[in-house]
């Protein structure tokens, strides 16, 4: 991280870290869904994801168009049995 930061530019080495572990989070997101037919829900449990635009504008466009953001672990619940009991039905 130093050493990108010496030879090009702070914050060059931070963004360097930061783009090796979105693209370890962008891969699992993937593997989520893998056909047309497919749903699943993916939860990120870091406050990042929904306070930094930074970070969310690295996120697949398809992820951050659907994301919602809870501050509380029964509105995340609610959410995903409403998003399952929809994907059952159909």
């Amino acid at each position: 991280m130093r050493y990108l930061d010496r030879t090009l530019q702070p914050p060059a080495g931070n963004e360097y870290y930061e783009n090796l572990c979105m693209k370890a989070v962008n891969q699992c997101i993937g593997r989520a869904v893998r056909h047309i037919n497919d749903y699943a829900s993916v939860v990120l449990l870091d406050v990042r994801y929904g306070s930094s635009e930074k970070i969310r504008r690295k996120l697949p466009v398809w992820i951050s168009e659907g994301m919602q953001c809870v501050e509380r672990y029964g509105q995340a619940h609610g959410s995903l049995v409403r998003f399952f009991k929809g994907r059952n039905a159909k």
